[in-house]
Order: structure tokens, then sequence, then C-alpha cells
């Protein structure tokens, strides 16, 4: 029985324990993973050694260093345990987990689309800081002006050393009374003639007449007001964008701001002044435009009365009334001396068509905005004219616009073509 099992048994069980003892063949792929694998091992225990302090005393076996001890030349050598360095252990674990979050932080900095190296400046004083533009004087801050697209201005601080001394010599002038040093006479006159000149400047013209108010439910007007602050800010846009206002853009915003009810409701969403003005400006060239057209009614570019639209205008944009009324006539004198030119040149071609034509957009356009015979407008327009035209065609000007309009505005006319005979520039 042994010998059987010696000769057939035993040599299987061999050879099946050398083929379990003996590992396969294996493939290329599963060598480049097992190699991936220790690779990725062996850094990942550099990390954790670098953050966890392994070499001090608690993590690190005590090595045996030499020493020599005894007198010279009976020295003898011995062992004695070494001494851990907490210190420098410690300090690579902070430095390795400072890194670590300085990482992080970056990263976050990226996702955010922040500049990294600009945060990193601004925490030290004067790195980072974009300097004062030449010429500045005391100290400052760079804002973006919405007016002029978002571009960086200098604005000096407003505080300064003088500011209390000027307010205690401010606050010991309040009692002296304004005319102590003029004799009583005169100071009368003075007032007198004041209230002529604010009487003659608050003075308007004819067309500059106020809308009627429109009835707001109380219910309803904050979000009246919020749709009047919606359209400003659609203007606004536009306007920073460079694309300019339409006629509807404008008619829109009026209509919104009539219908909340509420004077300048959406100034701050419209923007500066400058901003302000720049919209009524667009609405002024509009409404001249339809002016001599004879479109001024119901049916010009803003499908209601132009007048009434530039009033109601001006104080949905807290504007000065007068200051709207000379920027519309501005535009009309420029629109009255082209057409004046444009005349001259129909006669000077013996087109009598082309003369007519431009003379009458002058009588629709003084019917919607009349000039007074007094304008400072007209006077500088003809001494514009003087270079352009000669006095022959000038009073001839003068004559065809007497025969077309049937009389009505020729003194204006007269005054802005040929000159009047007090004129500041004779």
């Amino acid at each position: 029985m042994d010998d059987y099992v010696a000769k057939h048994v035993a040599p299987a069980t061999r050879a099946l324990d050398a083929a379990r003892a003996r590992p396969g063949r294996r493939s290329d792929a599963q060598r480049f993973i097992r190699k991936v694998q220790r690779k990725v091992k062996k850094a990942s225990q550099k990390a954790v050694d670098a953050l966890l302090p392994r070499d001090a005393g608690a993590f690190r076996p005590r090595a045996d260093v030499p020493a020599r001890v005894g007198a010279p030349g009976t020295y003898a050598t011995v062992y004695r345990p070494q001494r851990p360095n907490p210190a420098s252990a410690y300090g690579r674990a902070a430095a390795a987990w400072g890194t670590l979050f300085a990482c992080a932080w970056i990263a976050l900095k990226v996702i955010n689309r922040e500049n990294p190296l600009r945060a990193i400046g601004s925490a030290f004083k004067g790195v980072g800081r974009r300097a004062p533009p030449p010429g500045a004087t005391g100290p400052g801050r760079w804002v973006g002006d919405r007016s002029l697209g978002g571009r960086q201005v200098w604005v000096p601080a407003t505080a300064d050393r003088f500011r209390d001394e000027r307010k205690r010599l401010e606050g010991a002038l309040d009692d002296v009374p304004e005319d102590a040093n003029v004799k009583p006479g005169s100071a009368t006159k003075a007032r007198g003639n004041e209230k002529k000149t604010s009487g003659a400047a608050k003075a308007l013209p004819a067309w500059w007449t106020p809308p009627s108010p429109q009835y707001v439910p109380p219910g309803r007007k904050e979000a009246l007001i919020q749709v009047a602050k919606a359209q400003g800010a659609t203007l606004a846009a536009k306007r920073v964008s460079g694309a300019g206002f339409s006629a509807d853009d404008i008619a829109d915003f009026r209509a919104a701001c009539a219908a909340a009810g509420e004077r300048g409701c959406a100034v701050k969403s419209v923007g500066p002044e400058s901003a302000r003005v720049a919209i009524f400006r667009a609405a002024a060239d509009f409404a001249v435009t339809d002016a001599m057209r004879g479109q001024a009614g119901a049916t010009s570019a803003f499908n209601t009365p132009v007048g009434p639209l530039l009033v109601g205008l001006s104080d949905d944009l807290s504007l000065d009334a007068h200051k709207c009324v000379s920027i519309v006539m501005a535009d009309v004198a420029v629109r009255v001396r082209g057409a004046v030119v444009q005349a001259g040149a129909g006669l000077r071609s013996n087109d009598s068509v082309a003369t007519m034509l431009e003379l009458n957009k002058l009588v629709d356009l003084f019917n919607t905005f009349p000039f007074t015979p007094d304008a400072p407008e007209l006077d500088m327009l003809s001494v514009g004219l003087r270079s352009r035209l000669s006095e022959d065609e000038r009073r001839r000007i003068c004559d065809e616009f007497d025969a077309i309009s049937n009389g009505e505005h020729s003194a204006v006319v007269r005054v802005a073509v040929c000159g009047a005979s007090d004129s500041a520039y004779e």
C-alpha cells in the first residue's frame, strides 16, 4: 500500500503543490497596473510621512549613536540612544499642511475667476494698488464711472485738515447780515434788479405746458414704480453699450413714469445727470425732426404730441426746465441754419421748389418751437450765415419765407438771416 501511494499518489500531489507555488504568467497590462499601484503606494507613503512626523520619539525607534567618554588617551567608545528632535519633525508637518491649504486657497480663487496674485498683493500695503494719476494731490481712490462705460476715474478724498476750522468760521459768520457793508439804498436797488432778472429767467416758452397728471390706484403704485425703474434701467444699459435710444424706448419710459404718477421715481435707475441729459437730448432730436416734418402731434415718432412729452420727460428725469428749453432751442437753431443754407443753395441753382420746401420746413418748425425775436440764438445764426450767403440771397430768402408763411414768424426769420439792427456783433 505504501509503495502504491509513493508511486502513484505522491507525484501528483507534489506536482499540484509546485503548480500552486509557481506564479502564473502576467500580461503586459497587469504588469503596468501593478507598477502604477506600487508608485501610488510609495507616493502616498511619502505624503503621509511628510504630514505626520514619524521621526519623533513616539513614532520612530531610537537608534544608538557612538560617543567617546573619558580622559584623553583613555577614552572609550560607548553607545547611547539618539535624542529625538520633535521641532524639525513638527516644523516639516506644519509646512506641509500650510502648503496644502495654500494650494486649496489658490484653487478656490481660480474657480471663482479671481486673480490670486492680486489678492496676495492687496494684503500688503501699497502692493496691488493702482498709482494715482499725474498731478493728483492728497488721498483718493479709483472708482468706476457708469456714465463713461465703467471707466476708472480718480476721486480725491473730501476730508481735509482745515474742515473743522472752516466750519467754526462759517458758524461765526452766520449772524452777520449779507448787506452789512452796503448802503441801504444800494442794497434795495440790487434786490430789485435781482428780482427782475430772476423773473425774466423763469419765463418759459408757450409750448412748455406740463401734461395733466394721471390717476394711480393706491394698490398698484409700487408695482408701477418698479415698471418705471425697469424701463430706466433699460435706457441706462443701452447707453452704456452704445446702442443708442429709439423713439419707442423713450416713449415707453415716459408712459411708465406717467403711469406711476411720481416725479423722478426712476432717476436712480437711469444714472447720473449726464446720462439723463443724454436721454433728453435724444428725445429733443426726435421731437425737432418731427416738427420739421409737420408731424409734431399724435403722428410723431412718440405717438403723442412732442411738447407735452418733453415737459413730462424733464420731470421724469429731474432736470431743470430752463436747461431743457435751452437744449431744445439749440437743436432748433442748428436745424434753422441747415434749412437756410439749403434754401440758399436752391436759389443759386435756380431750383425754386427746393427753396420752398426748405422754407416750408421752417414754417412747421416755428409753429411747434417758436423763437422770440430777441433770442440770442438768432443773433448768432445771422453772424454765421454772413459767410455762407450774400446780402441779396439773404434778402430773397426772407421775401420767400414771407410769401410762404403769410407773414407768420417773419420777424424771427429776418433777425436770424439778415441780423438785427442792435446786434451785439455789429
